[in-house]
């Protein structure tokens, strides 16, 4: 059995919790503290929907381009914040821990699909 639907839908309630903790950490003062959760929720749901063994690919495939989406924007958000010295505390980490749960998801994902397709 092929575990990335359990392993996405980890990633998924992960970005969640880091979007909620962003949220009530900033006092629920900051709206965007809730980006992780709109990857997150997808990557969950998708991955729900790969449980089905019918629907696994594409399943799989949706999730792991958010997951692309997801590292790519706390990376170049992160990248940014940097080099204009900074930024709160707060918002460094969120986008730490988005980028690093979306990155290990992708890359996972990428493992999947190399090993998937040598078992063909």
């Amino acid at each position: 059995m092929n575990n990335m639907p359990v392993k996405g839908m980890i990633a998924g309630f992960l970005l969640l919790l880091v979007a909620v903790g962003g949220y009530l950490g900033s006092g629920m003062a900051s709206w965007t503290a809730l980006i992780p959760a709109f990857v997150g929720v997808p990557i969950y749901l998708f991955s729900r929907i790969a449980s089905n063994p019918d629907k696994l690919k594409m399943g799989m495939h949706v999730a792991a381009v958010l997951g692309l989406i997801g590292f790519l924007a706390a990376v170049g958000k992160l990248a940014m914040s940097l080099s204009k010295g900074g930024g709160a505390t707060l918002t460094l980490f969120s986008l730490g821990a988005m980028a690093l749960i979306c990155g290990i998801f992708l890359f996972q994902c990428v493992q999947s699909f190399k090993e998937a397709r040598r078992n063909k």
